[in-house]
């Protein structure tokens, strides 16, 4: 058994040292080329060319003025039904809301210090949000 498998690393190493032989033949063979004397220039060219189609301006989905229409239509919705409650466009029914009187929440106070710091979390994070913005916009600029 060890004799069959000395015969396989022999032929292996048989068929290494030729395809060795074989590719330093051909490696000789092939000539070197050199770019040419503008290569730098032209390639540069063309990563600039290639960068500036890349670049993109984002634009918002919906403009000033369509969130200016989408407010007023809104509260035209919310207003307008309680002008006058004879000429309402919807008949909402009237709901008995009574049951909400029988609900008893357990009651609970919460300390000062717990609201400090639950303000002082929000506004924390309302200032990351905006140091980020600006952050990623300067970035992306």
């Amino acid at each position: 058994m060890q004799h069959q498998n000395l015969l396989v690393i022999m032929e292996e190493n048989k068929n290494s040292h030729e395809l060795d032989a074989f590719v330093k033949k051909y490696v000789k063979e092939i000539h070197t080329e050199s770019p040419s004397k503008d290569f730098t220039a032209s390639l540069m060219s063309k990563i600039v060319v290639e960068h500036q189609k890349s670049i993109f301006t984002t634009s918002a989905l919906i403009s000033k003025k369509g969130w200016f229409l989408i407010l007023l239509l809104v509260l035209a919705l919310i207003f307008i039904p309680f002008e006058s409650p004879e000429k309402s466009l919807i008949n909402f029914p009237e709901l008995d809301l009574s049951f909400f009187d029988k609900i008893q929440l357990p009651s609970f106070s919460v300390s000062n210090t717990v609201l400090y710091a639950v303000f002082f979390f929000g506004l924390m994070f309302m200032a990351q949000v905006v140091f980020l913005k600006n952050h990623f916009n300067k970035r992306f600029k």
